[in-house]
């Protein structure tokens, strides 16, 4: 899972969260403000991800500070899910999401 800053303003967005299913490589965009807050993300997060799909057993972000913080993290040790963050300096660790990034970012 990741964000996609930096984008033209579209309709009161201006970043992308991107989920990619590790196992069928489905990939979810949900557009967001450009200042999304964690309760906002998780929120579409819910809305977007869970509500489909159901709660994922495993979660790999990059380390933004809106995947760090003590909300986020209350809010999948709540859910059952396990938490996990790429490395620094070494975004392969989120290769998926990097990648459906770069694909996205190029359109």
């Amino acid at each position: 899972m990741d964000f996609i800053i930096g984008l033209p303003p579209s309709e009161g967005c201006g970043s992308i969260i991107v989920v990619v299913d590790r196992f069928s490589k489905y990939a979810t965009f949900i557009p967001t403000p450009k200042d999304c807050t964690a309760e906002q993300a998780a929120g579409l997060f819910l809305k977007h991800v869970v509500k489909y799909w159901g709660v994922p057993g495993n979660i790999v972000s990059d380390r933004d500070p809106r995947f760090t913080g003590k909300f986020w993290t209350d809010l999948f040790k709540l859910l059952g899910s396990h938490l996990s963050f790429s490395t620094s300096m070494h975004p392969q660790t989120d290769g998926q999401s990097e990648r459906v990034n770069s694909l996205l970012e190029a359109y």
